[in-house]
């Protein structure tokens, strides 16, 4: 499995509101199962006055690894866990970061308001698991075929639902970036849970909107299969959204599931 993830303030924004992070938490939990490979990979596009936004990305990829820093124990390591613990535990990582966010943001007046995005997965072995809010995205990418494993929380998304627009209007909809869902910015949060089994050869990415706002999915999907490896996908990517215009900070995480090598931290 190789991993790498890039972060870009962009051409027209002042502060980098967008965090990530991709991990192999094995080296984190310092396990030592043999045949056991646990990875971790999150983006996050905060919002706000100020800094807030800043602030909120940063805290919600902190307070998850935290959260599975104390968690993990008899979840991730057993080898045949059940998937509903491994939700669980994704689920409640997310409500715990909301938690904390939405607590901060009470009690200090630069704060109020602020919110994130966040998408992350969890690999054990061959499995992806996934949890999300907002706006940011999941992607699976296998052979010549791109599928977008998470649902937008946007007035857009909505919008195409009740089928007051076509899909393909969404794309350059003036009111995309519209959020229906964030955390931080409420008490109560849902978050869409879910899985899927990984292939050999299979590449899976996370982005910020400032990518999926400024490039098309088979485009996306294009750019990572013509790359020599995650690294040079991620870059390609990034000054693609900048040549596209770069009015956002961009943010990209790319997986590769292929035999030999190991998740890269930022």
């Amino acid at each position: 499995m190789r991993s790498a993830g890039k972060s870009d303030i962009g051409l027209v924004r002042k502060v980098n509101e967008d965090d990530f992070l991709c991990l192999k938490l094995n080296d984190l939990l310092k396990l030592e199962n043999p045949g056991l490979d646990l990875y971790l990979c999150i983006v996050a596009d905060g919002m706000g006055g100020r800094n807030a936004g800043e602030v909120a990305s940063s805290m919600a990829v902190h307070e998850i690894v935290e959260f599975i820093k104390e968690k993990y124990i008899n979840v991730l390591v057993e080898k045949d866990t059940a998937e509903e613990k491994i939700f669980s535990l994704i689920r409640d990582a997310i409500y715990y970061s909301n938690d904390r966010i939405y607590k901060k943001s009470l009690l200090n007046s630069e704060y109020v308001g602020m919110g994130t995005t966040l998408s992350m997965i969890l690999i054990k072995d061959n499995t992806l698991f996934y949890g999300h809010v907002g706006d940011s995205r999941i992607y699976l990418i296998r052979k010549n075929e791109i599928t977008r494993l998470t649902e937008d929380h946007s007035l857009v998304a909505e919008l195409v639902k009740q089928g007051t627009i076509k899909p393909e209007e969404a794309f350059s909809h003036p009111q995309k970036n519209i959020i229906t869902r964030a955390l931080g910015t409420e008490y109560d949060i849902e978050a869409d849970l879910g899985k899927h089994e990984m292939a050999e050869g299979d590449y899976v990415l996370l982005c910020t909107d400032g990518l999926s706002n400024l490039i098309n999915d088979n485009d996306i999907m294009e750019l990572v299969l013509s790359a020599r490896d995650v690294e040079q996908a991620c870059e390609k990517l990034i000054n693609m959204a900048k040549e596209n215009g770069g009015y956002d900070n961009i943010t990209v995480v790319v997986i590769h599931n292929s035999k030999g090598g190991d998740c890269i931290d930022r």
